[in-house]
């Protein structure tokens, strides 16, 4: 344990194996503490550090605790105060330091499905966001992150994958614009059930110009997915129209293909009809 003040700052770190606590004086916004419970301090913050799920607790001088857990956090915003409001908040982290660092040097982390997630530090502010329950989130760049599931219900064409995913919660039909984004979404592939050419539909159309063309020029309507030209042309499986009945293919599904491809992954399918759609990558852009 190690105590210290800084810029009105109060802060103690409880150290056991990876878990850490943090406590400064401080407040959880938009959050009242009327709706805890009644808890010393040292308890409070002794039980969230004992729980797996608990990410943070707020407290204040009268023994009012308030926590918040993983699973039901999606984003918290925590606000510096005075020493005299009698206000404090205590982060469960992750340290890169064996002992408790300078206060400056902090970088506060959870870690989860073996991911880091940051709290932002923004002058006197903390903020935290992640995925709804247990999506996938991936950073793009220019600050872009994107929230994914995939899910075992069939559509037969673009449009009804579109419906699928806007009936679920008001979610897009998401576009892949990385190479983990696309590898990932491969990994959730029923191996068991699913056969060559039995995917998941994502958001992806190639553009009306080049229609029944062996080209990548796909465009997409989620409003956070970049075309990436490189990644479809060396993992898509493109031909542009069907080898047999020659009708136009403009639309992506994620699928097995033929094992001598490779990891080619991506295979253009027909946007109106497709009964091996039998699943659908789901987005949304987390901001």
């Amino acid at each position: 344990m190690h105590l210290g003040f800084l810029n009105l700052l109060f802060f103690i770190c409880l150290v056991n194996g990876q878990q850490k606590m943090m406590k400064i004086f401080g407040k959880v916004l938009d959050v009242d503490l009327n709706d805890g419970v009644q808890k010393l301090n040292a308890a409070c913050v002794e039980d969230c550090f004992q729980k797996s799920d608990c990410i943070l607790v707020f407290m204040n001088s009268d023994g009012q605790c308030l926590s918040f857990d993983l699973n039901s956090t999606e984003q918290l915003t925590v606000v510096e105060t005075a020493k005299t409001d009698n206000l404090f908040v205590a982060f469960k982290t992750q340290f890169l330091l064996s002992q408790c660092p300078a206060y400056e040097s902090m970088d506060l982390s959870i870690t989860v499905g073996g991911e880091s997630i940051p709290w932002i530090k923004n002058g006197k502010e903390y903020t935290f966001k992640k995925c709804v329950g247990d999506w996938k989130m991936f950073k793009r760049v220019d600050d872009v992150t994107v929230c994914m599931q995939t899910f075992e219900i069939s559509a037969l064409s673009l449009e009804g994958a579109i419906e699928v995913c806007d009936e679920i919660g008001g979610y897009k039909l998401t576009g892949i614009q990385t190479e983990k984004e696309l590898d990932w979404v491969y990994g959730r592939i029923n191996q068991t059930k699913w056969g060559n050419f039995d995917g998941f539909w994502i958001d992806a159309k190639r553009q009306a110009a080049n229609s029944k063309q062996n080209t990548t020029d796909f465009e997409f309507t989620d409003g956070y997915t970049d075309l990436d030209e490189d990644l479809y042309k060396r993992r898509g499986y493109i031909t542009g129209k069907n080898e047999i009945n020659h009708k136009a293919e403009d639309c992506l599904v994620i699928c097995k293909v033929f094992q001598y491809l490779g990891k080619r992954y991506i295979n253009d399918v027909s946007c109106i009809s497709y009964p091996q759609g039998l699943g659908v990558v789901c987005g949304y852009q987390l901001v």
